[in-house]
């Protein structure tokens, strides 16, 4: 692994459910007071378990080794599952970026308060997690825990929506959806062009520059590598924080690799030189330099003898976005974001604490990024109820008591999805056309089984339709629909 001396360069409490505009960031000031109520006085434990959720960008299920694949070695990844559990049927709120962020820091379903659409890095004014919408940091603050969020923002790029101002203490990173790594002509980087880039790459701007604490200062530095940016943020964070001995932390670690454009130090590249596309080539060197990120996280955890009672989660946004031909052609989760295939909301999905769980392996109970919130506060706080709010289950629990038949439901306007047990429902209302496909025998949702199975077919779908009337309207327009092929299947997307 290279060390950072090396790498200058180099998701109806239908109790059963799953279930960035480019305008330059406003002067902040101070956050504001919380009112954290009765919950101020909570005591801070030693053996609370410290939290680090490293969140990925556009990375696909098939993409990992953890589940078995050759196709991609993610070893430090895989050290998170051999201490824990990698959910194979692990998925996400939302086939898309805002949207599934949302998800994971509320622990509840977003369109169940208008969060409905992504948000566009062209501009959609007002748009971001909604003030009165508690994220997990804003939980875990009252109990003690100090607080970073490094990366990859995306929700939301006006003051009220900042990272310090939603519960977070410290924040490094940039708040659109999407920035450059680096200046391609930083010597020893690699950038690839694909045939549906969206920009020639220069420097970042707006909400696309780097910026940290309370006040948004610049702290664009684009001669260094992104990905280990992020990474040595991280690594100074848990340093710190891992010295208060009485002070538990909780770091949002949100890389945006692998999301386009394709940019990568070339010794990651020169690793793949048996993959003869380029574009191909640098996506899998990208995931490769994310994934000694995160072991250098873990080593940092392990030096500073916390590890044992830190929980670890790790999973991504979304599945691979098709256009660019990057994605894994050759497994039928290998790309799908915007969608509701498979391969746009299963993504991989580990979580690891060795004090508090056994590992478990690979369990095929169905699991969603809401369930993380409620996760990390029955660890963090096991004295009080996780808050009615939160839909998610704990996943501790799940890793030890499989639950094969827990009903998970998605839906972005106008197209919905629900599964239970091994059975998929899917749904488009402007097509007027719905789907209903066995996951165990067809996981690349091929056949449909509505007229053998009318039972299943009108149980999902009444499922769907009862959530879909309980939403709110969305905050914000839906940009588009667009029928797309994915991995040779026509579906309809939705941003």
């Amino acid at each position: 692994m290279f060390r950072r001396s090396h790498r200058t360069f180099a998701a109806l409490a239908l109790a059963t459910s799953l279930t960035a505009c480019m305008a330059g960031p406003a002067p902040l000031g101070p956050a504001p007071q919380r009112d954290i109520g009765a919950t101020a006085s909570a005591p801070i434990a030693k053996d609370r378990p410290n939290v680090v959720v490293i969140l990925v960008d556009d990375l696909d299920w098939a993409d990992v080794s953890t589940f078995g694949r050759s196709d991609v070695p993610t070893p430090n990844i895989d050290r998170i599952a051999r201490d824990g559990v990698a959910f194979s049927d692990g998925y996400v709120a939302a086939s898309v970026c805002a949207v599934s962020r949302a998800a994971l820091l509320t622990g509840k379903l977003p369109q169940r308060f208008g969060f409905t659409y992504n948000i566009n890095d062209k501009g959609d004014p007002g748009a971001g997690l909604p003030v009165d919408q508690k994220t997990l940091a804003d939980r875990l603050r009252p109990l003690g825990y100090r607080t970073a969020a490094f990366g990859k923002w995306h929700l939301g790029s006006e003051p009220q929506f900042y990272p310090t101002r939603r519960g977070f203490d410290e924040f490094f990173g940039f708040l659109a959806g999407e920035t450059n790594y680096v200046d391609p002509a930083t010597p020893g980087i690699v950038t690839t062009p694909t045939e549906q880039d969206k920009y020639e790459i220069g420097p970042r701007i707006g909400n696309q520059a780097m910026v940290e604490g309370p006040e948004a200062r610049d702290a664009d530095d684009f001669t260094r590598y992104l990905t280990n940016q992020i990474t040595d943020r991280t690594v100074d964070f848990i340093d710190r924080a891992a010295a208060r001995k009485d002070q538990p932390f909780f770091a949002y670690v949100a890389y945006n690799a692998p999301h386009w454009p394709l940019q990568v130090p070339k010794v990651y590249y020169d690793r793949f030189a048996h993959i003869q596309d380029p574009v191909r080539r640098t996506y899998v060197a990208m995931i490769a330099a994310m994934d000694d990120g995160v072991g250098e996280i873990l080593d940092t955890l392990e030096r500073n003898g916390v590890r044992d009672n830190t929980m670890v989660v790790f999973l991504s946004d979304n599945g691979c976005p098709h256009r660019f031909g990057f994605c894994n052609p050759d497994h039928p989760w290998g790309a799908g974001k915007f969608t509701y295939l498979e391969g746009g909301t299963r993504v991989p999905f580990i979580l690891s604490w060795p004090r508090g769980m056994k590992s478990r392996g690979i369990s095929a109970s169905p699991v969603s990024s809401i369930d993380i919130a409620a996760t990390v506060l029955r660890a963090a706080d096991p004295g009080r109820p996780v808050p009615t709010e939160l839909e998610g289950h704990d996943l501790v629990a799940t890793a030890q008591r499989p639950q094969p038949d827990r009903l998970l439901i998605w839906g972005q306007e106008p197209v919905y999805a629900a599964r239970l047990g091994s059975k998929k429902f899917w749904v488009s209302h402007d097509w007027k056309q719905s789907y209903l496909y066995d996951l165990k025998g067809d996981p690349a949702e091929t056949k449909d089984l509505s007229a053998a199975d009318p039972a299943t077919a009108k149980q999902l779908g009444d499922a769907l339709e009862q959530f879909r009337k309980s939403l709110p309207a969305p905050l914000w327009e839906l940009h588009l629909t667009r029928k797309v092929k994915v991995n040779g299947r026509e579906t309809e997307m939705v941003y």
